[in-house]
């Protein structure tokens, strides 16, 4: 599962990754972070994972704030979904200000 991760993440740096695993998606490291912030889903071991069922409830977070996303099912199917402004460094640093103030 991280090993898809990689491969896409390599190429789409700025793009919150989802990756498909049995009934859950799960996002990793700075994705992870983003996604803990969006929505409070538990942060475990630099891994974020939810149910299928609530992908649109997050992916509706995630569009309103007009972060580019991937999902992968299987590397050669992927859904790509960009916007013109991208928003994920904004929420990247965002997070990160949030956690040293917490320190």
């Amino acid at each position: 599962m991280k090993e898809k991760y990689f491969k896409v993440k390599g190429r789409y740096k700025d793009y919150i990754v989802f990756v498909k695993s049995g009934n859950f998606w799960n996002a990793f490291y700075g994705d992870a972070v983003i996604l803990h912030y969006l929505t409070g889903y538990q942060l475990n071991n630099n891994k974020l994972g939810f149910p299928s069922k609530v992908l649109n409830k997050v992916l509706e977070k995630v569009r309103a704030l007009n972060i580019n996303y991937i999902l992968v099912y299987e590397l050669d199917d992927m859904i790509i979904h960009e916007y013109s402004s991208n928003s994920y460094i904004f929420y990247w640093k965002e997070y990160l200000s949030l956690y040293k103030t917490k320190k």
